[in-house]
């Protein structure tokens, strides 16, 4: 906010009464009221809390049997046959695009830390010591802290005091495994969008309505909106912002020169693929001089910048996504194609951010139950019935569904 004794110069109030500016605030304003985004239905942050909570425990650094849970139960059905797919890049990767791997959509969680030393301090390593959570005490005793707490938030239950658990455990092991010499932001975004919840509900907890903030009763309408539609709503936030700062660095960092030497990339692919090969010693890294890399840098090096400027023009304009319903579904389809094309082009795989794309941005069961509404048959007085409110981010139309005080 700019001082009053700014605001009320007179030069300012000279330049607000000009025709021209007056008329552009007329016509941006309709603008910034749809940028304010729909009004989400109940269950809708049913679904997401569900979803939300299996793609917090494949983040979670559980180790086993927690890490291969769901394999171990496979041969009990179809011996072997779970473990020839996972085996087989190609069998694995059937469904991608658009779904996932196989291998990411497994109800398993991430392998336990084993660092005992945090000598390349990252983020709150520089202040805390963070080695505990790779204590094999503390290893026993994680499950029992993340599990109920996971169970507690897909029921919304307690959630001012799951949620910044989470959140903690989630920025606490990944800070570790980034305090070792090598950085790996792909859960990032999963923990910016619990530390989103985490904001939201323990605010409303304590300015609000604390019985409602832990799912003991219906939410009121707050600013239009129920604390759970706020928690859908800051989340969608923190995704596109990670997007939207991530192109714009770009070429800031770059001088502008981004765009001109963006084929330079091929250079880390072929990092990227010695990386994965030392990491893992899988055979399908182990290529000298990947092809894509001969592409980009060597036969089509004009289509790559094209390419990849596009790339980040998509990430710097990810914004306009929570303008309504349908840019969020087309940006959220458009931003899961652009990390399979990462994936496949530089093997740079960032699939905690396509699952949260699918969650927040595509939400497909809000789809299932539009298209139901709208394969119904109407009343004949009805027949002419304007896009639902919940689409289009405005009034509520004729005939549309009213959302209650707890939708």
């Amino acid at each position: 906010m700019l001082p009053d004794s700014l605001t009320r110069h007179p030069l300012i109030d000279r330049l607000r009464s000009l025709p021209v500016l007056a008329k552009a605030g007329r016509l941006l304003r309709p603008v910034a009221r749809a940028f304010d985004g729909p009004r989400h239905h109940r269950f809708e942050w049913g679904f997401m809390r569900v979803l939300f909570a299996i793609v917090v425990f494949q983040s979670m650094p559980l180790g086993q049997p927690y890490s291969d849970w769901f394999v171990r139960q496979s041969e009990n059905i179809a011996p072997g046959q779970l473990r020839a797919i996972l085996a087989d890049p190609a069998l694995d990767n059937a469904l991608r695009p658009p779904l996932l791997p196989i291998s990411q959509m497994l109800p398993q969680s991430e392998a336990a830390l084993t660092y005992d030393k945090q000598d390349k301090a990252n983020g709150i390593a520089h202040f805390v010591d963070l080695t505990f959570f790779s204590d094999p005490g503390f290893i026993r005793l994680l499950p029992w802290i993340v599990i109920p707490c996971l169970l507690l938030y897909a029921a919304g239950l307690g959630l001012p005091v799951v949620l910044p658990l989470l959140t903690l455990v989630s920025i606490g092991s990944r800070t570790l495994y980034n305090s070792q010499g090598y950085i790996h932001h792909g859960y990032q975004m999963l923990s910016l969008v619990l530390l989103a919840q985490s904001v939201v509900v323990v605010w409303y907890a304590i300015r609000h309505d604390w019985r409602a903030a832990f799912g003991l009763r219906p939410a009121a309408l707050t600013g239009g909106r129920t604390v759970w539609d706020w928690t859908i709503r800051y989340s969608q936030w923190m995704i596109v912002i990670c997007y939207v700062i991530a192109g714009v660095i770009k070429p800031i960092k770059s001088d502008g020169e981004w765009f001109q030497n963006s084929h330079y990339i091929g250079i880390q692919v072929v990092k990227t693929h010695r990386q994965n090969y030392y990491s893992a010693l899988e055979e399908r890294w182990n290529v000298p001089e990947p092809r894509v890399a001969q592409f980009m840098l060597k036969e089509h090096p004009d289509l790559i910048r094209v390419f990849l400027s596009c790339g980040v023009l998509l990430e710097i304009f990810a914004f306009l996504a929570l303008y309504n319903r349908f840019l969020s579904l087309l940006f959220g389809i458009a931003l899961v194609l652009f990390h399979y094309f990462n994936d496949l082009m530089m093997g740079l795989y960032f699939y905690g951010n396509e699952k949260l794309d699918w969650i927040f941005l595509i939400n497909l069961p809000f789809w299932i139950w539009w298209l139901i509404q709208r394969c119904k048959p109407q009343p004949q007085e009805q027949e002419a019935v304007a896009i639902d409110p919940a689409f289009a981010g405005g009034q509520p139309a004729i005939g549309a569904p009213k959302l209650k005080a707890d939708s």
